[in-house]
């Protein structure tokens, strides 16, 4: 098997495996239980937020645990906007944002907020200048992801906050990390960025747990209500299990991260040419884009008709993100691509266990899809 969905899920490791299963038969108290087990319990969950909020760059009651990074990008959007309502009514992101942060500036919308998008160009670049230019005294928060999910555009988020701080140092500025964590050099906080968004699936983690960064002294209305669990916060009983996880994968990825991007630049440009090399394909991920992910689309063939085609030799790729179920590229289609790109699209999205051969054996099997499947 060739996978190369990374972007949507990577395989659990087995020491992070090894970490949860332990937990989940050893220390399987609950965490806010009075009593000397309930403690124990305790103690593991703080360890392993000491290590997500190394690896983040933040101190350890800056970081809340939440139930993925989708959660986190809710509590940070709609609790920021929400908490600055007084004074700001407007809200600024950039066009291609994650579903999970698209749809909150949707709901905010209906709330009465003012909603900007600064749309990619057609090389799937942001305007920054225009994204700059859209901040003002009312503008309540702004949202810049990392790391594009569908094409992997990298933004300079450290550098895009400090401005916006300049331009209004009210405003709250998130962002989305999902894909960058601990691949790509992580942004400096309490440089601007005032909320982050990171998940342990990305990273050989188990599904089902993220975390949020929140700058110290940063306002967040509630969107959550229960129990004291992690300040109230994100309330719930915590998974300490999944918890013990992801602070494992952390510290499996921060070991291996400059030599792991090193590769994988060297295969995602080889597989970029190989690619290129094949008749009516169009790359569609920037120059100087995220070594993990490649998009690029065979113009006259449907993305659906070259998975499968793909799957029969277990060669595991996707049309975009996965949290869109199919549905037509939120990002390509935010870059105004005529409709043959965005039906033919394929992204490709690596890990540290994929190999230069995987690239070689997918970059074939395209060959052989052109010859052979029928063009529309």
């Amino acid at each position: 098997m060739i996978y190369l969905d990374n972007a949507a899920t990577t395989r659990v490791s087995q020491p992070v495996a090894d970490a949860v299963y332990e937990v989940l038969t050893e220390c399987f108290a609950n965490p806010s239980s009075l009593y000397g087990i309930g403690f124990e319990a305790q103690k593991r969950l703080e360890a392993a937020r000491r290590t997500v909020a190394q690896a983040m760059g933040a101190s350890p009651d800056e970081v809340y645990f939440t139930g993925s990074g989708t959660e986190a990008n809710n509590l940070a959007v709609l609790g920021g906007a929400r908490a600055r309502k007084a004074w700001g009514r407007s809200v600024v992101l950039t066009g291609f944002e994650h579903p999970s942060v698209e749809q909150c500036a949707k709901a905010l919308s209906q709330e009465g907020f003012a909603v900007r998008r600064i749309m990619p160009d057609q090389n799937g670049q942001i305007d920054i200048d225009e994204l700059l230019g859209s901040v003002g005294k009312d503008t309540a928060l702004v949202a810049v992801m990392h790391i594009n999910n569908e094409i992997g555009t990298v933004l300079d988020v450290e550098s895009i906050a400090r401005r916006i701080k300049e331009i209004n140092r009210r405003t709250a500025v998130h962002c989305d990390n999902v894909q960058g964590f601990l691949k790509h050099p992580a942004p400096r906080l309490g440089e601007g960025i005032d909320t982050m968004a990171v998940s342990a699936h990305k990273i050989h983690g188990p599904k089902g747990v993220g975390a949020l960064y929140v700058r110290k002294g940063h306002n967040l209305q509630n969107v959550l209500f229960g129990g004291l669990q992690e300040r109230a916060l994100r309330p719930g009983t915590e998974n300490l299990a999944y918890a013990a996880g992801f602070a494992k994968a952390v510290e499996l990825a921060a070991a291996s991260r400059v030599e792991t991007f090193a590769k994988l630049r060297e295969i995602n440009d080889k597989l970029r040419a190989q690619v290129t090399a094949l008749d009516n394909v169009r790359i569609n991920s920037p120059e100087n884009n995220s070594p993990y992910i490649l998009n690029f689309s065979l113009i006259g063939y449907k993305s659906e008709t070259l998975l499968h085609f793909l799957e029969q030799k277990e060669i595991y790729v996707s049309a975009g993100s996965a949290c869109s179920k199919g549905e037509k590229s939120h990002t390509l289609s935010a870059m105004a691509l005529p409709r043959g790109v965005i039906e033919g699209a394929v992204r490709v999205s690596f890990s540290d266990e994929n190999s230069a051969q995987d690239a070689e054996m997918l970059a074939k099997a395209l060959a052989e899809a052109q010859r052979t499947l029928v063009h529309n």
